[in-house]
C-alpha cells in the first residue's frame, strides 16, 4: 500500500506539471502533419470541469493551436510513455550514464516560445485544466492503432497511463479492457485524474465495477515492462497504403487476451475520404494468409453491409489477412489523387469491447485502367520447347531433345505489347543531374554519353524484324499472339544452308528448277522448296492462376506455354512447337524508344 501512496503522489506531481512547469520540455519525434485527402475520422471528447485525462486516438491534421485553442484550457500536456525507458551509453572507462527525457510535452495557450509540439501524434492521453463547464469538443484526424509502453513499477515508482478505445456507444470497466494483460491483477488500483484544484490534481481510485467510455484515460501500475496495448493487436499500426503502384497488403490482428475473442473486420467507405475518387467497395478484396497456401481465391467485397471477415481468434493466435485492391476502376485521369476507407476491427463478443481504427489509403497512377492489369515494362520468357505436333493434328509428341529460347516482350504504359529481337538497356544522366534507365529496341540508336548499357537478344528471331506488335487483344483478354515472316531471301531463313547460301532456285533434288512465287499449290512434295517464305506464329499463354493472381493482381513472374506454329513449310498445314516458358519481369520501365535519334 504504501507503494500506491507513493506511486500517487508521483503521479499528482506528474499531472501539476501540466500546469506549472511548461519550460521543462524536451520535443518528441512527432509525426508530419496530415497532408490534404487523407483518410481520417472524428472523436468525440468531453471535458469535465477541471482537471481531465483523455486519450486522443488520431493524429488531427489541423496544428497544436487550432486543435487545443478551441478547447476551454489554458495548456494542455501530452504524456510520452516510451519517455521511461532507460537508455544507456557507455564511456571509455565502461561507466554509464542515463540520457534523461521529460514525460511530457507541452502546449500552452499565448506562450509559442514554450509551445515544442510541432504535432499531436495519435495513441496519446493529453492531461488538460477545463475552465468551463463541461465541454464537447472534436478531434478529427488520422487514426492508428493504439500502442502502449508498460514499465516496471519498483523503485523508480513510475505510474502508467493508458487509454479507452471502445465501440461507439459502449462502455466498460477499465479492469475488463485490461483482461489478459499480466502486469496488472485483480487486486491492482487504477487512478482517473480529477480535481478542481489548478494547482495540483488528484489520482482517484476507480472501482472494479465502475464504467467508462471511448477516450477514457487512468493511470496504474505495473509488475512487468511490456508493449500489451489490448485484447486486440493490429498491425501496421497505421494501416494500409497501397501508395500508387501496390495492389496487395498484409493486414495482421493478434488477440492478446486470455480468451478466445470473436474478431470482425469492417470497412468503412467515405466520398469525402477519397479526393474525388470513387472506392467502390466491390473494388477490394481479401482472403486469409493461411488459407491461402491451399486455397488462394480472393473474395470481393460485399456492396450491401460493412462487415468484410469474421474469425474467432484463440489466446495467442494470430490473424494474418490479405487485403486487395482492383485498381482499374479508378486508377485513370489525373495523377497522385487519393483514395481511402477505414478499417474497423471489432472485438465482438468478448467483455472489452476493444474498437481499432486504422486507415486504408492509396493514390492513382494516372495509368490506363486496363493496362494496370498488366504490370508495364521489359519481361523475358524463358522457353523451352519439347513437344511437336503435326499438321492437321492435336496430338503432342515429345521431342528428341529441347529446344531452349529466350523471347524479349516489353509493354508500355497504353498496354501495346511488343516482341523484341534485340532490347538495350542504358542510363543516362539528364540536365536536372537525374539517372534513369531508358530502353532501346528497333532502329532507335543508344546514345553516345549512355553508361550501365546491357543488351538482350533473341537468336531465334529475324534480325530484319526486330519488333513484331502482338495482334491479339492484350495479355489481360487472353493469349499474346505475335505474327511475322520470315521471306525466302531472310538472313534467318529457317531454309538458309551453308551448301546454298544465296537459294540456287532448285528443288530439293538441287536439279530440277523450283516454281517461283510463295504458294503452297506450286509444288507437290511434302516439304516446300527453299524459295519460299515462312509465316510464324507466337502464342503465349498463362497458366490458370488458381485465385492467387488475378487481373488486379499481377505479379513480377508468370507461367505458361508457349506454341511456336511455322505456316507453309508443309502441304499439309502448319507444324507447331509446344513448350513451357517463364516470363519475369526484369524492368519497371515503361517507355520504349523504337525511332533513331539523331
Amino acid at each position: 500500500m504504501n507503494d500506491v501512496k507513493k506511486g500517487v503522489e508521483k503521479g499528482k506531481r506528474c499531472a501539476a506539471l501540466v500546469a506549472r512547469r511548461c519550460a521543462a520540455v524536451v520535443a518528441l519525434a512527432l509525426p508530419l502533419l496530415v497532408a490534404k485527402g487523407e483518410v481520417r475520422t472524428s472523436q468525440s471528447i468531453t471535458l469535465s470541469p477541471g482537471w481531465n485525462a483523455v486519450y486522443i486516438e488520431v493524429s488531427p491534421e489541423a496544428t497544436p493551436d487550432e486543435v487545443f485553442g478551441s478547447w476551454p484550457v489554458e495548456s494542455v500536456g501530452i504524456y510520452d510513455p516510451a519517455a521511461f525507458l532507460a537508455t544507456r551509453q557507455f564511456s571509455g572507462d565502461w561507466s554509464s550514464q542515463g540520457l534523461p527525457a521529460r514525460s511530457i510535452l507541452m502546449w500552452r495557450r499565448d506562450f509559442p516560445e514554450l509551445t515544442q509540439m510541432a504535432a499531436i501524434p495519435p495513441g496519446v492521453v493529453a492531461v488538460a485544466y477545463n475552465t468551463n463547464a463541461t465541454t464537447s469538443v472534436i478531434v478529427t484526424g488520422v487514426p492508428a492503432a493504439p500502442r502502449i509502453t508498460w514499465h516496471k513499477t519498483d523503485t523508480n515508482m513510475v505510474q502508467n497511463v493508458f487509454g479507452l478505445s471502445l465501440q461507439r456507444g459502449e462502455s466498460v470497466s477499465p479492469y475488463q479492457y485490461l483482461e489478459g494483460f499480466t502486469g496488472i491483477g485483480s487486486t491492482t488500483k487504477l487512478y482517473k485524474l480529477s480535481g478542481t484544484d489548478p494547482e495540483g490534481a488528484t489520482l482517484t481510485p476507480v472501482s472494479n465495477t465502475a464504467k467508462s467510455s471511448d477516450g477514457a484515460a487512468f493511470f496504474a501500475s505495473s509488475t512487468v515492462q511490456s508493449d500489451w496495448s489490448g485484447v486486440l493487436n493490429v498491425s501496421p499500426m497505421t494501416g494500409i497504403d497501397y501508395g500508387a503502384d501496390e495492389s496487395r497488403a498484409t493486414f495482421t490482428i493478434r488477440n492478446d487476451g486470455v480468451s478466445s475473442r470473436m474478431v470482425a473486420v469492417d470497412l468503412v467507405t467515405e466520398s469525402a475520404w477519397s479526393d474525388g475518387v470513387e472506392l467502390h467497395r466491390h473494388s477490394i478484396y481479401l482472403r486469409d494468409a493461411a488459407v491461402a497456401r491451399t486455397n488462394a481465391v480472393w473474395s470481393a467485397c460485399s456492396d450491401e453491409t460493412e462487415r468484410v471477415a469474421q474469425k474467432s481468434l484463440a489466446p495467442g493466435e494470430t490473424w494474418n489477412l490479405e487485403l486487395g485492391i482492383d485498381r482499374r476502376d479508378f486508377d485513370t485521369g489525373a495523377k497522385g489523387r487519393v483514395f481511402g476507407a477505414l478499417l474497423r476491427v471489432t472485438d465482438v463478443d468478448g467483455g472489452s469491447k476493444m474498437r481499432v481504427d486504422v486507415p486504408l489509403r492509396g493514390e492513382t497512377s494516372g495509368g490506363r485502367g486496363v493496362a494496370g492489369a498488366w504490370q508495364a515494362g521489359l519481361w523475358v520468357a524463358e522457353v523451352a520447347l519439347h513437344r511437336i505436333i503435326a499438321p492437321n493434328s492435336d496430338v503432342e509428341t515429345e521431342t528428341g531433345g529441347t529446344a531452349k529460347l529466350r523471347l524479349p516482350i516489353h509493354i508500355d504504359s497504353n498496354g501495346t505489347i511488343r516482341l523484341l529481337q534485340r532490347v538495350t538497356l542504358a542510363g543516362e544522366t539528364d540536365a536536372s543531374d537525374n539517372f534513369r534507365y531508358r530502353i532501346y529496341a528497333g532502329s532507335a540508336t543508344v546514345p553516345s554519353t549512355a553508361c550501365q548499357v546491357s543488351r538482350i537478344s533473341a537468336v531465334c528471331l529475324p534480325t530484319e524484324i526486330p519488333v513484331v506488335q502482338s495482334t491479339s487483344g492484350g495479355i489481360a483478354s487472353g493469349p499474346v499472339v505475335f505474327e511475322f515472316t520470315v521471306s525466302e531471301g531472310g538472313a534467318t531463313s529457317l531454309l538458309r544452308h551453308p551448301l546454298h547460301p544465296s537459294h540456287d532456285g532448285l528443288r530439293w533434288d538441287f536439279t530440277t528448277p523450283a516454281p517461283s512465287g510463295d504458294d503452297i499449290n506450286n509444288y507437290k512434295f511434302d516439304v516446300k522448296p527453299e524459295t519460299f517464305s515462312v509465316m510464324n506464329r507466337i502464342e503465349l499463354t498463362l497458366d490458370d492462376l488458381n485465385g492467387g493472381e488475378t487481373a488486379w493482381n499481377p505479379e513480377g513472374v508468370k507461367r505458361g506455354t508457349c506454341r511456336w506454329s511455322f505456316g507453309n513449310l508443309m502441304r499439309q498445314g502448319d507444324i507447331t512447337l509446344v513448350g513451357e516458358m517463364t516470363i519475369s519481369r526484369i524492368s519497371t520501365e515503361a517507355e520504349l524508344v523504337l525511332e533513331r535519334s539523331f
